[in-house]
């Protein structure tokens, strides 16, 4: 290191400009803008614009005006890409994008002309996408000025539906959509043109007003936060609809509606259709034609029905009801939803209202068509380019001619066939529209039977180049085609063979199935997940070292892969740093030096750690390995089955890390518990998984619980332990600009999951289902330690490893884990008396209540009185406060108090073993809090 001089308060603010922020330390409210233009300069109106969070994958949406600008607000502090996609140009891109606390950031992007990319070789019989006649009949729906004319197909007046123009008039027609109700007091429905002599589309123009009650009181907490009452009635001038369900049938038959052909408003009628094709194709990248086909080739179906409504106050809404399910927030049939920058999100989601009657709604729902049980894929590594074929087997659930598939959007199909080799019609739209994939079977699917189908795909971005030899798999679930039914992944058996240069290595999910090979300059690699299902698979490719540590204790094998050459970013500010020295600026940095294997070996111990604590006290995972690898992504880690990324940060040693990031930064505990965290999810995400987004909080929370097992048995210090949990407990209760200032508690129950994100809460699902899951398991788990006993955490560790056993290698529900935690209640946590722990979950899991507590006492040698005292919940609010005491070994637990409502206990006269040197309730922050005061 060299010494200082003059120059050193220069390269303060030189490396400042290098900085970037840790997460998961957000910003405020910040902004990303800017300019679109052409290679001439001209301005690109209507271009979509994609700012993604480099961290969460959280993303959001803008169109350019017709001046080419842009401008996305309320975004959180953090690390941005943009993407700019238009018809006609080359999409354009801007990686690592710092946006800091309540800044604006431009970003001007010039888009290049789109060369005409060389025609795909379509193989001998092979049918090309988007060739079916019926999906090109709803694709080009409303292109033509005759869709809302005064004629029909024949050009006669037959009788509906047989002519494409028909419009009603209507006066106080009442729609009632599953807890909606559109009133269209007066004004006209146009109807777009019929395909398969089904009517799936209108808009209406006039007078109408839309309301809706959610049936739950969470549900209504959650549309408050956007309407500011646990209801909405909005008023709006038009609605633009899809449906395949009895809409028309509904419409045509009412009183309140007089049919006719033609109309004075059919020109405007056929613009906002056109323009909501646009929404839809452009910047919400949905393909809704493509649903619509799905039911018209199956016609028993009950259909779907969703309104795009223009409100007065809220002019972005979108209700939607499926009976099939709506993918994003599984098993949910109903959403209403935003899409505005300042209150996009999820507003309500609830199931239909006769499974509240009935009193049984469920998360374990299964809506998917199909069920996958096997991929066999077959892929070729060039570069960033990846090509495969993916011979998939799965099993009919439903009736129906087409399969859904989620495949990354850059990743093309040339081909599809069925197990006999015979070309099928697909569909799958530009790359940078509605990508949706979809394969059309030639007959319905048969309920129960076995199909295999094979695609042929290739692309580019869905792997990245960071250069050095660092690539990043962008996609986790859909760089092979996944099941469209799922928010996740299907469970299936995983073969993968992949052919890759032999400069590299790869490393994926499963195990070598056999010795890796040479074929010329390629290498070939056999990876199986052999008997076990996953429910996602992936892979790491690049110029890595290998080490590795074999545990016997555990049976896992342990591998780290690290690259010594730093990705292109890092690698920039090296050249920076190196470029500032040669002017004679003395930087005081070592960050030339950086060695991303140097920190292998203890990594690979603190993995062998996790793993030895996590099989203590969850029991052993299916898998006989588990590979830890680098990946150029700097701030967040991320885990598959027996495969887990880490940021390259992580693998830096301190002193480097703080040189590059601040001493905060670079010292945050984030660093020291991203590994622990992402090892834990080998058991909790992947042995046991969740059944949709309400249980995902268990994933995320039970992986930051078992961090605090790292904490406090490898670390071995109680303080260390402590302030892990009121680190967490912090990030519950304290408002931040992250979270619109909002208190992440108060938003909404862990079980909404990543639904609590939205533009009026910010990233506040980071701040809730982390933190408080980990928080409900370190409460469950601190009522059934046993200090008296001496049988330490034996219950606990005996009911975690019952609920591996009982769920091994499946997804669970909350309610599965009710009923874990019922099945080992201890007599303490039974405070009702019915063996039920409905308290503890209504209160923590479902509820959003947060409790203050407050001890006042007076020892008297070794007597103790004082009062404990509840505040800041409703009347039937119960909890165990324990009470501890220490006499100069630590932490024992004296005693517990039941608190009911806003209330107090007394203590009188309470003789301890011997004189304390401190007394304190919920001295192991065991009991989450808003507040709590200890005090003489």
């Amino acid at each position: 290191m060299r010494k200082r001089n003059k120059s050193f308060a220069a390269l303060l603010v030189f490396l400042a400009a290098l900085t970037l922020p840790l997460v998961p330390v957000h910003g405020s409210g910040g902004r990303i803008e800017g300019k679109v233009t052409d290679p001439k300069g001209a301005a690109v109106a209507g271009a979509s614009v994609t700012v993604t969070d480099e961290i969460n994958n959280q993303t959001s949406t803008a169109l350019t005006d017709q001046q080419g600008h842009f401008k996305i607000e309320g975004l959180p502090a953090g690390v941005y890409a943009v993407v700019i996609s238009a018809t006609g140009f080359s999409e354009a891109r801007k990686e690592s994008v710092k946006l800091d606390d309540g800044a604006t950031v431009p970003v001007d992007l010039q888009l290049e002309i789109a060369s005409l990319e060389a025609s795909v070789t379509v193989p001998g019989g092979a049918i090309k996408a988007n060739a079916d006649p019926v999906y090109q009949q709803l694709r080009q729906r409303a292109r033509g000025n005759q869709d809302y004319g005064g004629t029909n197909t024949l050009g006669t007046t037959s009788a509906l539906p047989d002519f494409a123009g028909s419009y009603a008039t209507v006066n106080n027609l009442v729609l009632k959509k599953e807890g909606a109700t559109f009133n269209l007091r007066s004004g006209e429905i146009y109807f777009v043109s019929p395909v398969l002599e089904r009517y799936t589309g209108g808009v209406f123009i006039g007078d109408g007003e839309f309301s809706l009650v959610p049936p739950t009181e969470n549900e209504k907490n959650s549309l408050k936060i956007f309407t500011n009452e646990q209801f909405i009635t909005e008023q709006f001038s038009n609605l633009v609809m899809h449906f395949t369900d009895k809409t028309f049938d509904e419409i045509k038959a009412s009183p309140a509606t007089r049919m006719a052909i033609g109309g004075p408003q059919a020109g405007r009628a056929r613009d906002l259709f056109r323009e909501n094709q646009t929404l839809l194709r452009k910047r919400l990248r949905d393909n809704s034609e493509l649903r619509v086909l799905a039911d018209l080739y199956a016609p028993e179906r009950p259909g779907f029905f969703t309104a795009f409504i223009n409100g007065k106050r809220f002019s972005k809404l979108v209700y939607l009801f499926n009976p099939l399910g709506i993918p994003e927030v599984s098993p949910e049939e109903v959403l209403l939803f935003s899409y505005g920058e300042e209150d996009g999100g999820f507003w309500t989601a609830f199931h239909r209202l006769a499974e509240y009657q009935k009193g049984a709604p469920s998360s374990a729902e299964d809506h998917r068509l199909i069920d996958i049980t096997r991929h066999e894929i077959d892929g070729s590594i060039k570069g960033a380019h990846l090509s495969a074929t993916d011979r998939f087997t799965f099993r009919a659930l439903l009736p129906g001619r087409v399969v859904l598939l989620n495949l990354y959007r850059t990743l093309r199909v040339n081909r599809v066939q069925d197990e006999q080799g015979r070309d099928l019609n697909f569909v799958q739209e530009g790359k940078d529209e509605d990508a949706d994939f979809g394969i059309i079977m030639p007959q319905p699917l048969e309920t129960g039977k076995t199909y295999t189908l094979t695609v042929q795909y290739d692309g580019g971005d869905a792997l990245r180049d960071s250069g050095g030899g660092n690539f990043i798999l962008v996609p986790r679930s859909t760089w092979y085609p996944n099941n469209g039914g799922t928010q996740f992944g299907d469970r299936a058996i995983f073969d993968m063979t992949f052919h890759y240069p032999k400069a590299y290595t790869f490393v994926a999910t499963g195990a070598l199935a056999a010795p890796i090979t040479q074929e010329g300059d390629q290498t070939v690699a056999k990876w199986t997940s052999g008997t076990t299902e996953l429910a996602v698979a992936g892979f790491n490719y690049g110029k890595f070292r290998k080490k590795e540590l074999a545990d016997k204790s555990t049976g896992y094998n342990l591998e780290y892969y690290s690259n010594d050459a730093v990705p292109d970013e890092l690698r920039a500010a090296q050249l920076a740093i190196e470029q500032a020295e040669a002017r004679g600026v003395e930087t005081y940095t070592t960050l030339g030096s950086i060695s991303m294997s140097k920190m292998a070996d203890s990594l690979l111990l603190d993995a062998q750690n996790s793993t030895r604590i996590y099989n203590a006290f969850f029991g052993k995972v299916p898998y006989s390995r588990i590979a830890m690898t680098q990946q150029p992504a700097g701030f967040f880690g991320q885990a598959w089955p027996t495969l887990i990324f880490m940021p390259y940060t992580a693998l830096m040693d301190t002193t480097q890390r703080s040189q590059l990031l601040g001493t905060r930064g670079g010292t945050n505990n984030f660093w020291r518990y991203v590994q622990p965290h992402e090892i834990a999810h080998q058991w909790w995400g992947h042995t046991v998984g969740w059944d949709s987004y309400h249980d995902q909080w268990m994933s995320e929370g039970f992986a930051e619980f078992s961090a605090s097992l790292y904490v406090q048995y490898v670390r071995k210090d109680i303080n260390k332990f402590i302030e892990f949990w009121e680190d967490q407990r912090k990030s519950i209760v304290e408002a931040t600009p992250a979270t619109k200032n909002r208190k992440p508690y108060t938003v909404g129950p862990v079980t909404q999951g990543y639904r609590l994100n939205s533009g009026k809460t910010g990233g506040v699902a980071r701040f809730s289902i982390y933190p408080k899951g980990a928080y409900i398991l370190h409460m469950i788990r601190m009522m059934m330690y046993d200090q008296q006993g001496n049988t330490g955490d034996s219950r606990f560790q005996k009911m975690m490893k019952d609920f591996i056993l009982s769920h091994y290698n499946k997804d669970v529900s909350t309610e599965d884990l009710k009923a874990i935690v019922e099945k080992h209640i201890t007599k303490e946590m039974d405070l009702t008396n019915n063996g039920r722990m409905d308290w503890f979950f209504n209160e923590w899991v479902y509820g959003t209540e947060m409790p203050s507590y407050r001890f006042d006492y007076q020892l008297n040698g070794d007597t103790l009185s004082g009062k404990i005292t509840q505040s800041g919940v409703s009347k039937d609010f119960g909890m165990l406060v324990p009470l501890y005491a220490d006499f100069g070994k630590g932490w024992i637990k004296v005693g517990s108090a039941t608190m009911i409502g806003n209330s107090s206990v007394d203590i009188t006269n309470m003789k301890l073993p011997m004189a304390p040197k401190k007394i304190a309730i919920c001295a192991l922050n065991d009991v989450l809090a808003a507040s709590i005061q200890n005090g003489k």
